[in-house]
């Protein structure tokens, strides 16, 4: 889903997960990690447009500036270039904290991001059976027995940052930086 027209160049396209976690060291001298279990995506985009353009831009600043979520692809993140090419559901319903998804029958690639049909959240496979997957963080929602896992061409949500510099210059050829949170 495009954000912008073809005259909004987006540029500078950056998705950062964020894991809080910590680490100690035990008596024995042993590395001990653990992760909170929260995760949640961050990006960062410029967009650099023409002065006779502006008011598709004070169009998006005066909808999502104040807390309204919007929906955007994950520009190349979005697109699988594994060797998975089939629909992919679930076999079972998991509740919301699971993490392991029967599915069917997949050979997707550790690492791929993927939706699932009724949740916006972004999750990575970290490991997959071939007829299971174990998904980073936890499910926040739900998933229903038959619900397809989108893994090509997935959309986030995202609020804009509080401290994201929403005013523009006064130029022929403007820029603005743009910073959002994943919408939990």
């Amino acid at each position: 889903m495009a954000l912008f027209t073809n005259n909004i160049k987006i540029s500078d396209f950056q998705l950062q997960s964020i894991e809080p976690s910590y680490s100690n060291k035990s008596w024995t001298g042993a590395q001990i990690r653990r992760s909170t279990g929260i995760q949640y995506y961050q990006l960062t985009f410029n967009i650099q447009f023409n002065q006779a353009d502006r008011q598709e831009v004070l169009n998006f600043i005066a909808q999502y500036s104040q807390g309204k979520p919007f929906s955007t692809d994950l520009g190349y993140y979005s697109q699988y270039t594994g060797k998975h090419f089939a629909t992919v559901y679930s076999t079972a319903t998991i509740n919301k904290g699971g993490s392991v998804i029967p599915c069917t029958s997949n050979m997707l690639e550790v690492g791929t991001l993927v939706t699932f049909q009724n949740s916006t959240k972004i999750h990575r496979i970290i490991a997959n059976t071939g007829t299971s997957i174990t998904v980073f963080p936890a499910l926040r929602q739900n998933v229903q027995a038959g619900e397809v896992i989108r893994y090509q061409g997935i959309t986030g949500t995202f609020i804009i940052d509080i401290d994201c510099d929403l005013n523009l210059p006064s130029k022929n050829i403007m820029n603005l930086n743009i910073k959002a949170t994943e919408a939990l």
